[in-house]
């Protein structure tokens, strides 16, 4: 099926949004972009002041907690649980969790007497606490490390955290804890300052012969379990820090002396197991980078580990970040398994060795030598914390600068890291830094939009770090590009020259797109005023103008044109608010329901985005910019630039329309899926038909917008029919659809449901003229979009009209709905073309088909025996294709005689129409012998009888002929008899055709005959003599002559005239030769018999059946069986063949005359005497008495025997049978001769 123009355009537009979203998709991944040994290239941003990361807000430590602080008498640690919103704080035995959001919240916990060395939180193991324990504090001093379990509901401000003992603990034995952390199925690693690595396992309750709780120490050997603990020395350097990698199953552990083991806890998580300890990262990196260690002379030092996610990295695993700020990258693959793929999430490491050295940040605001005691990286994003003096640290930030690796990407086949870096001071000494907010999920991860940031909609910073020091928490938010040009366009001056650097920097297209996301922002993210005008002026005057792309040299191809920035920047920016959603199924289901796919949350926010998008272009009509005054600068002297820019400018004009479209018809259909889901689309969708629940089940959001609006249509059927049914009012219902739906639902929609509605009532009324009136109002409103009225919703309209005994209005909507979907009679065209095969017009047939069986249903469904005639007869007449459909389905159901009350012209066409069939030919001549028209009645029939591409038997053919030549004669008489002066040509046609047919019908007995003998002889040639009526030289050539059928022969000579006597004569004596020497067969008797039978046949054909040939043929046959002979047997047998006496007695006169040259011979005596038995029995069937030789069957008398010349050679035999002496001859000659005279 063809698309339609809008459904082109939005094809077309949804392709533009998918390549954007492709390139967007397209962004390295880390390892990609560290595929060399070493790297450390940075740039400057602009504007140069531009930060990586700034302060979104400063919270100062409460004052109980700097009161508690001076009560120190120990030891004081501190660290960040952004899990549950919390910063932890020990003083002493003391445990504090402040919530920095709420900033005096916080919590105290003073159970226990012992200094606090560490504290962990970490995942609970399934099945040991109640469900309001969300996670479980570790918590560890010298003595004893005790569980306590953390309640947390998210919330506002930090939400609520609630603590509960759980007497679990296990005894420290004087080790003090350095790390503790936790693996996703609840195992508890700590690391200890002896060197050991220890696991915390408990249980929910205790076991016949173990404990609840117990500590188990991973990395004793066998001969520590019998020394003494005063005698066993320090065993390895001690473990600074824990890294648990849940994706790979491992366990980093940092140790002391800047080396670091790998642990791998088994493919399902329940081992232990050391796989590599490198102990010379240092030296690795140094091979990697000479530059490593230039410019310090510390040592080298590891300050913390962090896990790479599979999705941020296939390749690498781990990144270490040293005091000098460099980042270590670490691959536990092996180099082919780096470079070919093959690694398994959860095997064994193959290695684990450092591939990569990122150099530490530089240049700008960036302190040259760092010094580095805490850090973060993830996603990307390095924050290094730098000794910037005793009471503050410097914050150095690094990031990806995607659009000069973009640039770079474009140019080259692999893009190394390129990174921004700035400095941002911080008050006090940094403990602790980690992201606020929810860890991204692995989809997240693995989606390169999420690694790019200009790949953004959101107008606000979507990361936030909070940076714990010994003063507070320190929010800081990660600066995007767009938070840059944010920042540019808020200065009070914008300068040009900056403005175009950035949109060198960053391209038109990407700048474009940044303006939209400032000026599309919600409410809560919205800039000011001067930034919202700056962004419009850079879209509106720098965002470029369409132009003819400059072609290559010596290429063929027409010149390509090049859409403007803002164009560009709008399609990105589109495809970026899409972009959560478009692959999604915005449909799922388990086959028997149907569930709206995409989350609630990221519904509404692509839907709130893109209404914002689409106010803003409706409320600057400047979008399209004014074609005249925009136009490109025209090159003097050069011909064609006005058509060229014209050309461009309705290019761009055709995209931006599309594009608006697309925009349009992705904000209904995001509002309608929320409206299903309000609805309840689980119960809705229960009333669809089984193959469109599968359908619809998996279709993506994009195919939704683009090219699914008919299986929205469907849903919203079943809505309204679902609220129907529970006799719910859907005015509301339609006020919304037709409010956010108005391309799904439209004004006829709105129509079609106001009818179905007051069908509802009408059926629920009581009294008739009430209901009558309900149902002529939906009939008007129904016909007037009878154009676009689902077929569907057409059943169901005709199906209420017939419970209201309304049954002309069910006839009067199908057919409105008919004509109106085909206005030009494109379906009747089709069906009287034979209904070809792939044409086009047959989806238009096809629905005018459907809309008929609605009347056709409704007759069926009336229960009479044969349909009310009268009723029939007042249905409309004007729609000829129905009233074709319409007699199909009276002959369908045998009601043939009621077509002859039907609109006779109607009837003449609809059975004439291809295809022919015999029913239809024998209706179409009934209709004429009906009407008086015999004459056309005789051609059908003649046409019936001669037609080839009918399966009609030969005998219903011969039929056919005899009721044409009947039908033929009838019309001829008529016209002969016509009171005024009949017109001769007619006469003289209705001759010709009565002519044909006789002609015709006995050639088909011909082929009757032939037909009757091979099946008597189970040919297989006889099916095919009911194909069609051959002609007598077909016969002859094909059946007869090379199947020796002897008798149909001799019927061919007869019907075509052929005169070939010798052939003939062969022909004779072989049939009559056949039958004598048949040993089943009387002799002489079954000759004559079969010379009867087909002479009464072939007579007075000359040519198949001569009396002399045949006269001659039973001389011989006579003689030669002459005891069989018995007097008067030729003559006898061909008076029984319907041969006159007097051409009997020419042949016996003629074959005595050439026969009997001796008058005594045999021969001579049989023809004397045969002559006397035709005398005596022509004078017995003309006198008072019969003759003895006939038979009751003989034929009637016959008054033309020349009695003159038979007495003259009855004179002659008896004169010769006196000179042979023959008395008994003479005497029966005599007694002949004297009843002929007696009686003549």
């Amino acid at each position: 099926m063809a698309l339609t123009s809008t459904e082109t355009q939005l094809e077309q537009a949804a392709q533009l949004i998918e390549s954007k979203q492709q390139a967007d998709g397209k962004f390295p991944e880390l390892s990609e972009l560290l595929h060399a040994s070493s790297s450390g290239e940075y740039e400057a941003a602009i504007p140069a002041e531009w930060q990586v990361v700034t302060k979104r807000r400063v919270v100062a430590l409460p004052d109980a907690l700097f009161e508690q602080y001076d009560l120190l008498e120990c030891r004081c640690f501190m660290g960040l649980f952004p899990e549950i919103g919390r910063a932890w704080i020990t003083v002493d035995h003391r445990l504090f969790l402040w919530n920095y959001e709420d900033e005096g919240d916080f919590y105290s916990f003073e159970g226990q007497e012992q200094v606090i060395v560490s504290v962990g939180l970490v995942r609970p193991r399934a099945g040991v606490f109640v469900e309001a324990v969300t996670h479980v504090l570790v918590v560890a001093t010298p003595l004893e490390v005790f569980l306590l379990g953390v309640g947390h509901k998210a919330g506002a401000r930090g939400g609520e955290v609630t603590l509960y003992a759980t007497q679990i603990s296990v005894a420290a034995d004087g080790v003090a804890m350095t790390s503790i952390a936790g693996t996703r199925d609840g195992r508890v690693f700590m690391a200890g300052n002896d060197g050991g690595l220890y696991e915390f396992e408990y249980r929910a309750a205790d076991g016949w012969l173990s404990k609840r709780a117990r500590k188990v120490d991973l990395t004793a050997t066998v001969a520590s379990y019998f020394v003494p603990t005063f005698l066993a020395g320090r065993r390895e350097a001690a473990a600074l820090a824990l890294a648990v990698d849940d994706e790979r199953r491992l366990v980093y552990v940092l140790l002391q002396d800047a080396s670091i083991r790998v642990y791998w806890l088994g493919a399902q998580g329940a081992e232990f197991v050391l796989a590599h300890h490198h102990r010379s990262v240092g030296s690795a990196a140094a091979l990697l980078c000479p530059q490593f260690n230039e410019g310090t002379d510390a040592p080298f030092e590891i300050v913390s580990l962090h896990v790479i996610p599979r999705g941020e990295s296939r390749a690498l695993a781990l990144v270490a970040v040293t005091g000098g700020g460099s980042r270590v990258y670490f691959s536990t693959e092996a180099r082919a398994q780096r470079l070919y793929g093959g690694g398994t999430g959860a095997a064994r490491p193959a290695a684990f060795e450092v591939v990569h050295v990122r150099l530490a940040p530089e240049g700008g605001a960036v302190p040259r030598a760092l010094r580095v005691h805490a850090a973060f990286c993830g996603g990307g994003t390095a924050l290094l914390a730098h000794a910037w003096s005793e009471d503050h640290d410097a914050v150095v930030g690094a990031a990806p600068a995607s659009a000069q690796i973009l640039a770079r990407a474009a140019r080259q086949p692999r893009a190394g890291l390129v990174e921004l870096a700035s400095a941002a001071r911080v008050e006090g000494r940094t403990w602790a830094v980690a992201e606020l907010g929810a860890a991204p999920t692995r989809s997240e991860l693995d989606a390169a939009h999420t690694r790019n940031d200009l790949a953004t909609v959101d107008a606000r910073p979507t990361r936030a770090f909070a940076v714990l020091t010994n003063a507070g928490v320190t929010v800081l938010e990660q600066q995007r590009p767009v938070d840059m040009l944010r920042a540019l366009l808020a200065q009070p001056a914008v300068a040009d020259a900056q403005l175009r650097a950035f949109v060198g920097a960053h391209g038109l297209d990407e700048a474009c797109a940044m303006c939209l996301t400032l000026l599309c922002a919600d409410d809560a993210a919205r800039a000011g005023l001067h930034v919202q005008n700056a962004a419009r002026r850079v879209l509106f005057e720098l965002g470029g103008v369409p132009r003819v792309a400059a072609a290559p040299a010596f290429a063929a191809a027409a010149a390509r044109v090049e859409l403007s920035g803002r164009h560009n920047g709008l399609a990105l920016y589109l495809a970026r608010v899409l972009q959560p959603v478009w692959a999604q199924a915005a449909l799922a289901g388990d086959g028997a329901r149907l569930r709206v796919g995409i989350a609630p949350a990221a519904l509404a926010a692509v839907q709130e985005r893109l209404r914002r998008l689409q106010r803003f272009i409706n409320g600057n009509q400047r979008f399209v910019p004014d074609q005249l005054s925009q136009l490109p600068p025209q090159a003097p002297g050069r011909p064609g630039s006005d058509a060229d820019a014209a050309r461009c400018w309705q290019a761009e004009a055709a995209s931006l329309a599309a594009l608006y479209e697309l925009l349009v018809h992705a904000a209904e259909a995001a509002a309608f899926l929320g409206l299903l889901a309000d609805f309840n689309l689980p119960a809705v969708s229960a009333a669809l038909a089984p193959e469109q629940r599968q359908a619809l089940a998996g279709t993506p959001f994009g195919r939704l917008v683009c090219g699914e609006r008919a299986a929205c249509r469907e849903l919203i059927v079943a809505l309204i029919g679902s609220q129907l049914r529970q006799h719910v009012s859907i005015a509301s219902l339609s006020d919304v659809l037709s409010q956010r739906c108005a391309s799904l639902f439209s004004v006829a929609d709105v129509a079609l449901y106001k009818a179905l509605e007051a069908l509802h009532a009408a059926q629920a009324c009581d009294e008739g003229g009430e209901a009558a009136a309900l149902a002529r109002e939906a009939l008007g409103l129904l016909t007037g979009i009878a154009a676009s009225l689902p077929v569907a919703q057409l059943r169901d309209a005709c199906a209420a009209f017939e419970a209201l005994a309304q049954p002309g209005a069910v006839a009067a909507l199908a057919l409105a709905c008919a004509a109106q979907s085909d206005p030009q009679d494109a379906a009747l065209a089709f069906w009287r073309d034979g209904a070809p095969a792939g044409d086009a017009r047959e989806a238009a047939y096809r629905r005018r088909v459907a809309c008929y069986r609605c009347v056709l249903d409704m007759l069926a469904r009336r229960g009479d025996a044969a349909p009310d005639a009268r009723f029939l007869q007042q249905l409309p007449r004007d729609d000829a294709l129905f009233q074709f459909a319409l007699f199909d389905w009276l002959l369908e159901r045998g009601h043939a005689a009621l077509l002859f009350q039907m609109h006779a012209p109607l009837v003449e066409q609809y059975l004439l129409v291809e295809p022919r069939t015999p029913e239809k030919g024998d209706m179409l001549w009934h209709f004429f012998v009906h009407a008086g028209q015999c004459g056309k009645a005789a051609c059908v029939l003649r046409e019936l009888a001669c037609a080839r591409d009918l399966d009609l038997a030969l005998a219903r053919r011969i039929e056919y002929l005899s009721l044409a030549i009947s039908n033929a004669k009838v019309a001829v008489d008529a016209v002969r008899t016509r009171g005024a002066l009949p017109p001769e040509h007619e006469a003289d046609g209705l001759g010709a055709l009565l002519r044909e047919c006789e002609d015709q019908l006995e050639i088909a007995q011909v082929q009757l005959e032939i037909q009757q003998q091979l099946r008597a002889q189970d040919a297989p040639e006889a099916p095919a003599l009911d194909r069609r009526l051959y002609t007598v030289s077909e016969l002859y050539d094909r059946f007869a002559e090379p199947l020796r059928l002897w008798d149909a022969m001799l019927l061919i000579f007869r019907a075509s005239n052929h005169d070939d006597a010798e052939l003939v004569a062969d022909i004779w004596l072989t049939i009559l030769r056949t039958v004598l020497d048949d040993a089943q067969r009387t002799g002489l008797m079954a000759v004559g018999s079969k010379v009867a039978q087909l002479g009464a046949r072939l007579h007075p054909s000359a040519a198949a059946f001569p009396p002399p040939l045949i006269a001659g043929i039973l001389l011989d046959l006579a003689l030669e069986r002459a005891s069989e002979y018995a007097p008067g047997f030729i003559g006898c047998t061909l008076l029984h063949a319907r041969v006159p006496h007097a051409a009997v007695f020419d042949a016996l006169s003629a074959l005595y005359a050439k026969r009997a040259s001796q008058p005594g011979s045999a021969a001579a005596e049989l023809l004397a005497r045969e002559v006397a038995a035709l005398a005596s029995s022509w004078v017995d069937a003309n006198g008072p008495a019969r003759s003895p030789l006939d038979s009751p069957g003989s034929p009637p008398p016959d008054e033309s025997l020349p009695v003159m010349d038979v007495d003259s050679a009855l004179s002659q035999y008896i004169i010769n049978a006196t000179l042979n002496n023959n008395i008994d001859l003479k005497n029966e000659l005599q007694r002949v001769q004297s009843r002929l005279r007696q009686i003549f």
